[in-house]
C-alpha cells in the first residue's frame, strides 16, 4: 500500500520566460494567498497547519 514518486526538476531560463509570458497574458492564473519573507518560513507552515489556505503561500528571499 505504500506509493512511491520522483519529481526531477533543472534550470530552464526558456522554459520560465514561456510560463511567465503566459502569466502576463492571463492564459494562466496565479492564486497566491500570501507572500511571507523567507526569514519567516516558520510562520508559513504554521499558516498552512491552521488550514483554510485557498491558494500558495510564497516565500521570498
Amino acid at each position: 500500500g505504500v506509493r512511491t514518486g520522483a519529481v526531477e526538476v533543472s534550470a530552464d531560463g526558456a522554459r520560465l520566460a514561456e510560463l511567465v509570458a503566459l502569466v502576463e497574458k492571463g492564459v494562466l492564473t496565479l492564486r497566491v494567498a500570501d507572500t511571507y519573507p523567507l526569514a519567516d518560513a516558520a510562520g508559513a507552515h504554521a499558516r498552512l497547519a491552521e488550514g483554510g489556505v485557498r491558494g500558495r503561500l510564497v516565500l521570498v528571499p
